[in-house]
């Protein structure tokens, strides 16, 4: 088989030289520039190591808490899970939203 240019190296046959096997033959996957959904959430982030405490909260109060804990990371706070749980018992003492 011969390349895009038409070069075909001396010596060589179709066995050895075949065209390569689209993905619908060799099993794999097409690639695609989008993340799936797994890899989207297999970013680590601030608040992986308090997800417990931060299910009690609705959606937007666990977002929110998060980008405080966000900010506050990178100006050097590093929460302990006693803060974090202070947080979320005054998120939750807070009149709902």
């Amino acid at each position: 088989m011969s390349n895009d240019l038409g070069y075909r190296p001396t010596g060589t046959t179709d066995h050895h030289y075949g065209s390569p096997q689209s993905s619908e033959h060799s099993g794999a996957q097409p690639y695609s520039a989008e993340p799936t959904r797994s890899e989207q959430r297999s970013t680590p982030n601030i608040a992986d190591r308090f997800a417990d405490l931060l299910a009690p909260l609705s959606a937007r109060r666990r977002r929110g808490l998060i980008a405080r804990l966000s900010v506050g990371y990178y100006e050097g706070w590093r929460p302990s899970r006693a803060e974090v749980a202070e947080l979320v018992a005054q998120e939750l003492r807070r009149s709902p939203r």
